[in-house]
C-alpha cells in the first residue's frame, strides 16, 4: 500500500517570489515550467548530479515534448469552435 508520507510534494514555498512573478505574468505557463524542467535536467546532467546514459536523458526530454505537443493540440480542440452547419446535420440525423 502506497503511503502519502513517502512522497514529495512541490508547492509554491519552494519557489521565489519573482518565479512565482514570472510564471503569472507568462503567457503561458505550462510552457515555462517545461522550460524550467529541462534547464534543471540539463544542470544536473552537466553538473554530475544525476548519471543518466544519453539516450535515457534523450527519451526524457522527447516524453516532455511529447506532452506540450498533446497539451497544444488539446487547446486547438478547446479554441477551434465546432462547425455549426455539421451540429446542425448530426442533430437532423
Amino acid at each position: 500500500e502506497l503511503n502519502d508520507d513517502r512522497l514529495q510534494i512541490i508547492d509554491l514555498s519552494g519557489m521565489s517570489e519573482a518565479s512565482l512573478a514570472h510564471l503569472v505574468e507568462s503567457p503561458d505557463p505550462c510552457e515555462t515550467i517545461i522550460n524550467w524542467i529541462q534547464k534543471l535536467v540539463v544542470e544536473a546532467d552537466a553538473g554530475k548530479t544525476i548519471d543518466v546514459p544519453p539516450p535515457i536523458l534523450s527519451r526524457a526530454f522527447q516524453e516532455l515534448s511529447r506532452g506540450m505537443v498533446n497539451l497544444n493540440n488539446v487547446r486547438k480542440i478547446k479554441d477551434i469552435p465546432f462547425p455549426f452547419p455539421y451540429a446542425q446535420m448530426i442533430t437532423v440525423m
